[in-house]
């Protein structure tokens, strides 16, 4: 569940408002099925009927939807926290994995996936030189019994840095789950956080709760109701002092896929959310969303959405003196596939750099 908190213009440099900053991007612990990345799902807004691997390692049982396949992710091995006030998703990691099916069971393996939750709560401890989750490796299984389809995720990361520059040893480790099922009508998944601990010398942050739940309800092949919820809860020890980050929020919301032709999908959506950042931001929206993804050419796709909240649009800020923050929150991202024979290159672009396209 996506729940964002606008950057607030200020300049004050106490670690509180550091970590506001940081929420700008918060994400809590989310067409053809041989399409399969980040930059499809981005492009397309995140929208909830969207089927790809991104999506399924959340919800499971979309294994079974999918093709074989392999898929990998471009980005960098950094190893460590962002500088205190950056976000952690600004700097994309390198991802890669596979997927074996058939009729009745599906399988794989990914490398480089880590929890956007625990990410947050690293960069969030405004800690320099805390290790982000080290070395992750998911594993999946999905298959079916009688009218539902089942599956299950689960994840590992380790890490240990004796050598770092500080003279302090960093140490990370994590371990969750993820398990959904789906009858065509109801859907329900789970994100649990099992453990989750970085530690820096004397500082650390330790997870002490990651969960996200969900419930789909399909009035009919094109349209789909949805509720989720999400909590984290992590101690952070830093400088000497104890504190507490929690968040927690949820979204319901209504999804339509107007078209769904042969080469052409057109689709919008509209949800209530609420979120809350405990001592610091809370927020309450009502986004809505249209996108669309078409064959541009027998060789290329073209993806597009446009994201706006309406009516209900506003950030209170619990540090500044519960300042309240409504301003544009319009939101475009579009990209591209290219099919090279069986496979498939996709790209994303957006207009923020001064309205001049950027691409990566």
């Amino acid at each position: 569940m996506d729940l964002k908190v606008h950057k607030i213009a200020t300049k004050r440099k106490d670690a509180t408002m550091k970590k506001i900053l940081v929420a700008a991007a918060l994400t809590m612990a989310a067409a053809p099925a041989a399409m399969a990345s980040k930059a499809r799902v981005n492009a397309l807004a995140g929208s909830r009927q969207i089927v790809d691997i991104q999506t399924a390692f959340d919800r499971p049982y979309q294994f079974m939807a999918l093709n074989t396949m392999a898929t990998i992710e471009w980005g960098s091995a950094d190893t460590k926290a962002a500088t205190p006030g950056a976000v952690t998703e600004a700097t994309p990691h390198a991802e890669g994995g596979f997927l074996m099916k058939s009729d009745d069971m599906a399988y794989g393996a990914y490398l480089g996936r880590r929890s956007e939750a625990f990410s947050t709560v690293v960069d969030a401890s405004g800690i320099a030189g805390l290790l982000n989750e080290q070395n992750p490796i998911n594993l999946y299984y999905a298959s079916k019994m009688g009218e539902w389809t089942w599956g299950v995720t689960v994840k590992y990361s380790n890490g240990k840095d004796e050598l770092n520059a500080g003279g302090a040893t960093a140490e990370a480790s994590s371990s969750g789950l993820a398990l959904g099922a789906t009858n065509g009508t109801w859907d329900v998944e789970l994100v649990q956080g099992l453990t989750g601990k970085s530690e820096l010398g004397a500082d650390s942050v330790e997870s002490k709760g990651m969960t996200q739940i969900g419930v789909g309800y399909k009035i009919n092949d094109k349209m789909e109701a949805y509720g989720k919820y999400g909590m984290v809860k992590a101690d952070i020890t830093s400088g000497g002092t104890d504190s507490t980050y929690e968040q927690s929020g949820f979204e319901l919301g209504f999804v339509n896929t107007v078209v769904n032709a042969e080469g052409a999908n057109f689709f919008y959506g509209v949800a209530y959310s609420s979120g809350k950042i405990e001592d610091q931001a809370e927020v309450s929206a009502l986004p809505v969303w249209m996108g669309i993804e078409a064959d541009a050419t027998s060789w290329m796709v073209m993806r597009a959405s446009v994201k706006q909240n309406i009516i209900i649009n506003e950030t209170k800020v619990t540090a500044a003196n519960d300042a309240k923050v409504n301003i544009d929150s319009i939101d475009f991202n579009a990209g591209l596939g290219l099919k090279l024979g069986k496979g498939m290159l996709d790209a994303s672009f957006g207009t923020a750099n001064a309205g001049h396209l950027s691409f990566s």
